[in-house]
Formats: structure tokens, sequence, C-alpha cells
């Protein structure tokens, strides 16, 4: 088998160095040329776009910042979609709009193309130790194939339906792991303004019912040592809140909560934080209310 992989930013560069790790034969390409280079230095084979990775893979995972990019390396005419042959495996790895996703599944079966989406959960630190879950929305024929290679990328795999599935699985996670941000930073936001010794604070907030996976795992190794480098962008936080919101709407669902907490990191992308972890609102809250910022 050989896998190419298309999109290399902080999480694609973690999944394909681990099915390097796998020995599997791996064809990458990303437009910026670095992580590109470091995986040929790994032993990857670099292609030259994305019609030369499909045209040399049997399947072809993408990675991408969002649905614009999808349908460009997915559905151009020099994309995975247009050069892929029939029977072939394409799997979705992008965090996109159900339209875009169910778009191009359409496109893989009027071509014969087998087609999942199978967005990442867990943290970029998960990717890079190989433990990272995939949502996986494929076809029950194609779920054992589907399986064997992600697994060579992550340990988990749930799979929660059809094509389509994972990416709608994918949105339900990210409304409440996106929240948990705003709440997290609220709190030891008020914790610092109140005197509180912040390490106490967090043994007891990740102690009892209050705990969430955010606050728990990624808030030691991100904001409370002061690491704001981005395992999650604050810019793509806010394109996944957009995206959820733009779900409950279509479904005539009302999300007040997700509504809120997209505006508040619409003022944080406004106050400069693109570019830093969705972490970082608590160092913007801290800042913006004049509080110290929370460092344990």
């Amino acid at each position: 088998m050989k896998a190419g992989f298309i999109g290399l930013g902080r999480m694609g560069y973690a999944l394909a160095s681990n099915l390097l790790r796998n020995k599997v034969d791996v064809v990458v390409h990303d437009i910026h040329p670095d992580p590109v280079k470091s995986l040929v230095d790994k032993g990857a084979t670099a292609g030259a776009g994305a019609r030369a990775v499909a045209e040399a893979a049997d399947v072809v995972f993408t990675m991408l910042p969002g649905p614009r990019q999808s349908r460009e390396v997915l559905l151009g005419s020099d994309g995975v979609l247009a050069n892929l042959t029939a029977g072939k495996l394409c799997i979705e790895l992008s965090t996109v709009d159900t339209d875009t996703v169910d778009e191009i599944g359409r496109v893989a079966r009027e071509k014969g193309i087998r087609f999942a989406d199978a967005p990442v959960g867990r943290l970029a630190t998960s990717a890079d130790k190989g433990e990272s879950l995939f949502m996986l929305g494929a076809t029950d024929a194609d779920f054992d194939a589907c399986q064997s290679v992600l697994l060579k990328m992550g340990s988990t795999v749930l799979h929660c339906g059809g094509p389509g599935s994972g990416t709608r699985m994918k949105l339900i996670n990210n409304l409440m792991v996106l929240c948990y941000c705003q709440l997290n930073s609220e709190a030891l936001v008020l914790a610092s303004s109140l005197g509180m010794d912040i390490r106490k604070t967090f043994d007891v907030l990740t102690g009892t019912t209050a705990s969430n996976g955010q606050l728990k795992e990624k808030w030691p190794i991100k904001v409370l040592k002061g690491d704001l480098t981005p395992g999650f962008d604050i810019a793509l936080g806010f394109k996944d809140l957009t995206l959820a919101c733009q779900a409950a709407q279509s479904s005539g669902v009302s999300l007040p909560v997700g509504d809120l907490v997209r505006g508040m990191f619409r003022l944080a992308r406004n106050a400069g934080y693109d570019g830093k972890d969705t972490s970082s609102l608590t160092e913007f809250w801290a800042a913006a209310n004049g509080v110290a910022v929370p460092r344990c």
C-alpha cells in the first residue's frame, strides 16, 4: 500500500510522520516546502501537487485548513478525485462543513472512488505520540480498510456512520471543546482576580465534576506555563465554531452558547490572537480585565 498525504500543518505533519514510523510508503504534498522536506528526510516521497499524489497513491489523506481548501484540492480539475483511480480510497481528515463533505462524497461515488471522512480528535501532542482518535464516517464495506490504515496514525477509530457522519460528529465535538476554552478561561481569570493560588485552583477544578479534558490535559502544557504556540489555532477554532453554528442554523436548531462563544473568539482574533493556541483565551481575558495572567 502506498499512502498519499496532502496538508502538512501541525496535525497533518504528525499524522504523516506516524505513517512513516509504521513503515508505510508515503507520498506527501503541502504548499509550504519545509514540512515536505522534513518528511522526505524521514523517508517520504515528495509529490508535485494533488494530482501527482493521487496518481501515485492507493489511499489519499487530506488534512487542510477548511472547506475552501478541501474543495480546491479534492474537487479541482488537477485535484485528488479527478486523478484517483476508481476503487481506490480517499479519506478526508479536515474539519469542513456538511455541504462540502457531502459534495466530495457525491463526486467520489460518481467516479467509483471509495470515500470516507475521519476528522481527528484529541490534542496535537496526542498526534505526536500516535494517540489520535478518528471520528470515522464510512460505509460498512470500507470500515475495515479505513480502520487498518487509520490505526497506523492513531490509537482509536470510532465508526460514526456512513460517509459524512465523521464531519458531523467533529462539529458536535468541537462545539463542546471550544466552549470549554471560554469557560476555563473565565474560571481561571476569576481565580487570579480573587488572589487564589492557580495551582491549587487547578487541582480542585480537575478533581471535581467541573473537570474537562481541555482544562485537565491542555491547559497545564499550554497557557498555564506560558506556551501559546498553536496546537489548535484561535483562527481555526473560530472557523470550527462557525461551521457548527452554520450546521445548527441549517437544521433549525438554536445554539445560544455556541453563538456567544463564537463572538468571544472573534474578540480574541480582533485583539491579535490569530496564530496562538485556543487556550490563549485565558491570557486574552486576563489582559482585557487587567488581571494577572494565570500561570502555574
